[in-house]
């Protein structure tokens, strides 16, 4: 099973593939669409942004336990890693590359003189801090959580650290630039998505670890911002 990394059936029903692709549909639809709807509410970011955007993540968080611990959706979990790797695709190792894209280009941007909310200086210290507070939970609940990855590798698998990685970028790129440039948002949200698809598609992550990892990136970043912004 999913904390055991067993085999499992291969037996793949029209109602198991149904719940895979919401499940990939959740990924890749609506993190995006979450980015644009709340894009246009930017500077500055308002008491209640600051707390819808907490508990959105703290409920990504929730859904990655419940895909871990939950047997009926842990299920849909093992039918979306069984469906994946059944053929034994080839690994794209892009998203070990990918994931930093969102995190470089704030400061890339701003170093060509195109600021978002914040100067160079603040911009580092948020990045800076929303990095640090996020590891440190990160690595908590991976040595905490101590859950086997699919491919039975290591026993470090939730949450994805990609995944927080490139939404802790995202997430920054939404509040220093979503307000004038909500394109720069969507896109940032795009790359951060693409990234927990592929870490599921290279059988590294279960798609619980790929939604907590969001989640914790989103987190983090909010907390830090609502601190010090």
């Amino acid at each position: 099973d999913y904390l055991s990394g067993g085999s499992h059936t291969e037996e793949r029903s029209a109602d198991t593939v149904k719940k895979y692709v919401l499940i990939i549909l959740f990924m890749a639809v609506l993190l995006p669409a979450h980015a644009q709807d709340t894009c246009d509410v930017i500077p500055p970011a308002s008491l209640g942004e600051n707390i819808t955007m907490s508990a959105t993540s703290t409920g990504l968080i929730g859904l990655g336990l419940v895909a871990a611990y939950q047997p009926d959706v842990n299920n849909w979990a093992v039918a979306l890693r069984d469906e994946v790797t059944f053929y034994d695709p080839p690994r794209l190792e892009f998203d070990n590359y990918l994931q930093y894209l969102p995190a470089v280009t704030p400061v890339v941007l701003n170093l060509c003189g195109f600021e978002g909310r914040h100067d160079m200086k603040k911009l580092l210290l948020l990045e800076g801090g929303s990095y640090l507070l996020g590891s440190g939970w990160l690595n908590a609940f991976k040595y905490g959580f101590a859950l086997k990855r699919p491919d039975h590798s290591a026993n470090n698998s939730f949450p994805s650290g990609h995944t927080f990685t490139a939404f802790v970028g995202a997430e920054i790129i939404r509040r220093e630039y979503g307000k004038e440039h909500p394109w720069l948002a969507v896109a940032a949200y795009s790359v951060a998505t693409l990234v927990g698809i592929m870490r599921v598609y290279n059988n590294r992550h279960w798609a619980g670890d790929v939604l907590a990892g969001a989640g914790l990136g989103i987190l983090s970043t909010s907390l830090v911002y609502w601190v010090l912004d």
